[in-house]
């Protein structure tokens, strides 16, 4: 009698422990489950990691080039500059300094207010429109005047002109027109001695973020970060992007520093953005029966398959199948990835996997073997089992 009463006491006690238990526990009286799948899950092919794959690789691979207009060596030597507002153009009139200050003749008027160019002329005794320079301590002197709001200048016995989006050269060949009228053979140097009118800003993980001049010197985005001092060293120079016009567009100054790709040093516009991001988004996920499942950065962009494993320990040989180690891409492209498969158990396996070269966000995924799952499982069921024949010895 004393043998069934413990028996039943330890049954209660079973099932009262299915909900008294401690640990983690959600009431679920209160959620609502979804409604079952009218379809079946979708199915993605997969591909095998071997030599088959990585012929088809190179015979389909295809160079990537940024639809942004590059620097070249040719395009460095026809390179000019079109003046814009505000920009400072130093202008000389030899054997003539009294057109540029350099005289006693009547000096550059003052530009007009509000830019319109419509202001009344200015008085011969007006300087503050301009400013004479001594041209190398010659006896030539040469003037420098801001272009104004609207894009002109004023200059003496030429009136006012329009020389925004003119190169320095056509600026000349205005003014050589223009004073060709009251001077006889007019010789005129024109240059720009100063860029205010077009920058671009370099942002992100640069040593010194700043809006950086276009010059007569094509600016190419590698000149850019090197103005800004430089990346730090968790930049991702991989995915370098260059905003113009409200598009994105990526940059690989990686495969630039790298290999030298010309086509990677895109030439940089008025009002562009470069922003050099860290590599928080350039990380691979180890996961599965791995000895430590973790998040490994890329180096410069690159990292492979072998990279990813070895930092996570290999594979677990107590629980993992060499059989299926998978690579799952295109997490943040699109909701249908891309699934990869290596066997290393083949004895090629090991060389491949250092040619495999992971991307940003790539998960990889080692399978647990048959033996573990079942392991697993067993040890779920054991202490039921024991509990169930602990209660039926009590029960005797």
């Amino acid at each position: 009698m004393n043998s069934k009463i413990i028996a039943v006491c330890v049954a209660a006690t079973t099932l009262c422990a299915c909900t008294l238990a401690p640990g983690p526990y959600l009431d679920s009286k209160r959620l609502q489950p979804p409604a079952p799948a009218q379809q079946t899950a979708d199915t993605y092919p997969v591909q095998m990691i071997d030599v088959g794959y990585f012929r088809k690789v190179r015979a389909a691979a295809v160079p990537a080039v940024c639809p942004l207009s590059c620097v070249t060596p040719q395009g460095r030597r026809n390179y000019q500059y079109d003046v814009g507002i505000n920009d400072q153009l130093t202008i000389i009139v030899w054997d003539h300094p009294e057109l540029t200050g350099g005289g006693t003749g009547v000096a550059m008027p003052p530009l007009p207010a509000t830019g319109t160019g419509t202001g009344p002329s200015p008085g011969p005794t007006q300087t503050q429109g301009a400013t004479p320079i001594t041209n190398g301590g010659g006896s030539e002197s040469g003037l420098t005047i801001r272009v104004a709001n609207d894009g002109t200048i004023f200059f003496p016995r030429v009136g006012r002109v329009k020389v925004q989006g003119l190169t320095a050269e056509q600026i000349q060949k205005v003014l050589t027109k223009g004073l060709a009228k009251t001077i006889r053979d007019p010789q005129i140097d024109v240059r720009v001695s100063g860029f205010n009118s077009q920058s671009v800003q370099v942002t992100g993980n640069v040593r010194s973020p700043s809006s950086e001049a276009i010059t007569e010197a094509p600016l190419s985005v590698l000149d850019a970060i090197n103005r800004a001092g430089g990346a730090l060293p968790d930049a991702d120079l991989q995915d370098v992007g260059v905003t113009r016009d409200g598009k994105r567009y990526r940059v690989d100054v990686a495969a630039l520093l790298e290999t030298g790709d010309p086509q990677q040093n895109v030439l940089l516009a008025d009002g562009d953005i470069i922003d050099i991001p860290d590599r928080s988004n350039s990380r691979v996920f180890v996961l599965g029966e791995v000895a430590k499942p973790t998040s490994l950065p890329m180096n410069r962009g690159k990292l492979t398959l072998a990279d990813a494993l070895t930092g996570a320990g290999s594979l677990d040989i107590a629980t993992g199948d060499p059989h299926f180690v998978y690579v799952i891409r295109g997490a943040d492209k699109t909701l249908t990835p891309d699934v990869y498969q290596l066997d290393m158990t083949q004895v090629d396996a090991l060389m491949l996997m250092t040619k495999f070269d992971l991307q940003p966000k790539d998960v990889v995924y080692v399978q647990v073997s048959s033996a573990a799952r079942f392991n697993r499982a067993l040890a779920q069921i054991t202490p039921t089992l024991q509990t169930l024949f602990y209660t039926w010895q009590l029960s005797k």
